[in-house]
């Protein structure tokens, strides 16, 4: 008996001091002196950075932090492992675990079983990718403290021991620090519900949630790694918020279409979570809870949207937005009918009243534990479904599957073709280069060729970015108006990028080699022997190294006024001939290895119908707006090294006290996607700059009206005089897509937007890939092919007309008589048909460049970047 109660008396001293052990660590509200969620408090990212580390030293055996690299703005991207401490002593070993389990190839099915047994599930969890969208950054504080000190619903210890939570409490850590400094700034004040006047991330603003299968971006690319390579996650809950009147909280399941490529295992583990969390948050009170509304399962672009075709549980929370941490008051008239009424799929609507922070918080942290408890509950099922999966993938064939997808070795431009696979490699994607000549689907490919086998682990994932997308013809009721996708309808790769890539559906037999990296060929050398040498204007590269060496090698250049042919080549029409200068010799190896090049040397250039080419001052407008396609711009110049200055309003329209020559600082001035009443009065006018999707971000919902005045209007009159004067002294302004609507509007250019005020019903385009005829031998076309593919983004189709007595113009594009769509969903293609779509027009001296599309989407559309680049490099009269 006494040894008995020493027993137990000793069990219960343990677990007393087990207890006090987990309660050690220190609380946020501790540390941060408020709790978490309060009425117009926030934590920043240092902020948050350092409580996280803080834990991670107060329970180095339960929370382990990891940097992931550095944000755009040099920040640190840091990501929380938390877990058991037995399993913390054994993460490298779980992740091999998950290697193993996703190559089927190499894994027997009873090794697999094995495998999921003895196997962790791992959960990754992202937070405020949108940094206005703030609540999940603050409640990640809250959620890895109750994990850790053992404050959860269940039993953290059990739960913990199946599962390995990777939480990222923000993959935008620059705009975390930026919404919160600026709110800071100006809570208590009249400004304390305006927007800051420039993009939350550097580049990307709201788009950096648009760039998941491209990653551009150094923050996806970090996460990228984490997904598919370093920890391979089996579910990622991706947090965002939304507009503050309807659902409170939008979970899983999503609503049609889905896109067909997806494995329907994924959809089933998608709506398994997304009922328990419904459940758990019902369990609490959680009332406005919806599902299968708004946010589709059909664009891959998104954070929580590219696992899914990597056969991962992608989740999507979208919760209410309050005003950053000021709350707000909704009455119940203004919640809208559809929010107000019980449905199958919102069986709870939320009454109405004040809505917090702190709500928000509580919703995030009910709904994020219950995807780790589902995790544990489902930890063997979770890893085996994931093998199997693969195995699908590299055994099963689908509907409409085909056998691999080509790429030839012949490209347009090369240089931009090896950036493809770049990307596809990025993702996962194994791509294997043929040994030998062969033959597939009765065409002929010299060896050097690439092949993307469908046969392999990321399938779905290869398939989806290599096809062309048929977007279902979907209604709001029959025969009427179509429903608009969510965002993209089409975003086919090899298209948006200008490379030939041919799908092949039956088996063929060809010698492959599987390629470990991009194979970027060594640039010969002693190129530039000769008096000369052309950089062709079919490669964007050649763009680059002719900014650099007319910038600093002070190069003599022109370009090429036709295609030119010479013994062994041809060069195209707006090639760039370069004298072979002492200072060009010596910047030439530097430039041509940077980006791949190879260049055709040439003795004499005497008998090649040319114009000078100078170096050309650049300037690119900002708004007050925070317009992401002006930074997807800046993006693509730094990306290509074009230098350029940012011009505000004051640098175009001048002051008071100094008025400004635009002649004599620019030669090029570019104006961005965006209304042209937002650039010349400041505010947005009609259209907005959302991008072409229906999420509504918490930055587009601040009231634009309490913006500090330093902060407010646009160009004004003044501007728009100062650009013409800019243009009849020889300038050239571009302007791209809705920007077009400032020439329209403001000087009397031979061109108008024939789409303006069409109904829907006539003609319906959502962002989709549109076949484009070019003229090629005019200077805004030089380099591209004469068929394009360019994606339309709220774009435009131009009507030309005589031009009056100053004016001339010059249609650069064109939309065909049919056969427009390529990839996506257009309704109404007769509309546009043989419409304009780039125009050149010309005033006195300049010129204004209509580019009615956006050439430069995402940094995405490299094969229509040209446009662009050659309004930059506009040839000089002779």
């Amino acid at each position: 008996m006494t040894k008995t109660r020493k027993k137990i008396s000793l069990g219960v001293w343990l677990a007393l001091v087990a207890a006090a052990v987990l309660s050690a660590q220190t609380a946020p509200e501790a540390f941060l002196g408020f709790k978490v969620g309060a009425d117009k408090k926030l934590a920043d990212y240092n902020q948050i950075k350092a409580y996280f580390e803080k834990l991670a030293q107060e329970a180095p055996k339960r929370i382990k932090i990891f940097t992931l690299g550095e944000s755009t703005m040099k920040k640190p991207l840091i990501m929380a492992a938390i877990t058991s401490e037995e399993n913390m002593a054994k993460l490298d070993a779980y992740r091999e675990i998950t290697k193993k389990l996703r190559d089927p190839r190499s894994l027997p099915v009873e090794e697999a079983r094995k495998l999921a047994r003895e196997g962790k599930a791992i959960v990754l969890i992202t937070c405020s990718l949108h940094s206005t969208e703030i609540a999940a950054s603050q409640m990640s504080m809250e959620l890895a403290y109750n994990l850790v000190a053992g404050k959860t619903p269940f039993d953290a210890k059990k739960v913990l021991n199946d599962v390995i939570v990777l939480l990222c409490p923000t993959h935008n850590p620059d705009g975390n620090q930026m919404v919160v400094d600026w709110y800071k700034k100006y809570v208590g004040t009249k400004f304390e519900n305006g927007s800051m006047p420039w993009l939350y991330h550097y580049y990307a603003g709201h788009d950096n949630n648009r760039d998941w299968y491209m990653m551009n971006l150094v923050e996806t690319r970090a996460v990228t790694k984490v997904l598919y390579h370093d920890w391979l996650p089996q579910v990622h809950v991706d947090e965002h918020q939304q507009g503050s009147s309807g659902s409170r909280l939008f979970i899983p399941p999503y609503m049609d279409p889905p896109l067909p490529n997806v494995q329907p295992l994924v959809w089933r583990m998608v709506n398994l979570f997304g009922t328990n969390m419904a459940f758990d948050l019902q369990r609490n009170g959680m009332s406005g809870v919806v599902n299968g509304r708004s946010y589709t399962a059909w664009y891959i672009g998104a954070c929580d949207d590219t696992p899914w075709l990597h056969n991962v549980v992608g989740i999507l929370s979208e919760a209410a937005s309050v005003r950053l941490a000021s709350p707000i008051f909704i009455e119940p008239t203004e919640i809208p009918k559809s929010y107000n009424e019980k449905m199958m799929d919102f069986v709870d609507p939320w009454p109405g009243g004040w809505w917090r922070l702190r709500d928000l918080v509580d919703y995030e942290l009910t709904m994020t534990q219950s995807v780790i408890k589902t995790a544990s509950l489902h930890k063997e099922d979770l890893l085996f479904n994931f093998y199997q999966m693969y195995k699908n993938s590299v055994e099963k064939v689908d509907k409409n599957q085909p056998f691999a997808f080509v790429i030839p070795a012949k490209q347009h431009d090369y240089p931009t073709m090896l950036k493809m696979l770049d990307v596809l490699q990025l993702g996962g994607v194994e791509i294997h280069q043929a040994k030998a000549d062969f033959i597939a689907g009765g065409k002929f490919y010299p060896a050097g060729s690439f092949v993307v086998k469908m046969a392999q682990p990321y399938k779905t994932y290869a398939w989806a970015m290599l096809e062309k997308q048929k977007y279902p013809d979907m209604r709001q009721y029959p025969g009427g108006p179509p429903q608009p996708p969510y965002d993209n309808a089409g975003w086919t790769l090899p298209l948006q990028m200008g490379v030939a890539c041919d799908q092949v559906d039956e088996p063929f037999e060809v010698k492959l080699e599987k390629l470990a990296k991009t194979p970027y060929p060594p640039v010969p050398a002693n190129q530039g022997g000769g008096a000369y040498f052309v950089l062709g204007s079919q490669i964007n590269a050649s763009y680059s190294i002719a900014f650099a060496l007319l910038k600093d090698a002070k190069a003599e250049v022109w370009r090429t006024k036709t295609k030119v042919a010479k013994k062994g080549f041809d060069i195209s029409a707006g090639s760039f001939v370069v004298k072979n200068s002492p200072e060009v010799k010596k910047a030439l190896p530097a430039l041509l290895a940077k980006y791949s090049m190879t260049v055709v040397d040439l003795d004499d250039a005497a008998d090649i119908a040319k114009a000078p080419l100078k170096f050309h001052r650049v300037g690119l407008y900002q708004s007050w707006r925070g317009n992401m396609d002006e930074g997807w711009t800046r993006y693509m110049f730094d990306d290509m090294s074009i230098p350029f200055k940012t011009l505000h309003n004051e640098d175009i329209k001048g002051t008071k006290e100094k008025k400004v020559d635009l002649r004599a600082d620019y030669d090029v001035i570019v104006f961005a996607d965006e209304n042209a009443t937002t650039i010349k009065s400041g505010s947005r006018g009609a259209g907005g700059q959302r991008g072409g999707g229906t999420e509504t971000g918490a930055q587009t919902r601040q009231p634009a009206s309490t913006t500090p005045p330093e902060y407010e209007g646009g160009i004004g009159q003044e501007g728009v005089d100062a650009l013409k004067a800019f243009v009849e002294k020889g300038g050239t302004v571009v302007l791209l897509n809705q920007a077009c609507t400032l020439a329209f509007n403001e000087y009397d250019v031979p061109a108008r937007n024939s789409l303006q005020n069409v109904d829907r019903t006539r003609f319906f385009c959502p962002t989709s890939i549109l076949k484009i005829l070019v003229d090629n031998e005019t200077p805004i076309g030089y380099g591209l092919p004469k068929e394009a593919a360019a994606m339309f983004v709220n774009s435009l189709a131009l009507d030309t007309s005589m031009p009056g007595f100053e004016w001339d113009r010059k249609v650069v594009a064109s939309y065909p008589e049919d056969g427009i769509l390529l990839s996506g969903w257009l309704l109404g293609p007769d509309v546009i048909a043989r419409k304009a779509v780039v125009v050149d027009t010309k005033y006195k001296d300049g010129h204004i460049i209509l580019i009615g599309l956006r050439c430069q989407n995402r940094a995405q559309s490299h094969g229509t970047y040209k446009f662009l680049l050659n309004g930059l490099l506009y040839p000089e009269k002779e």
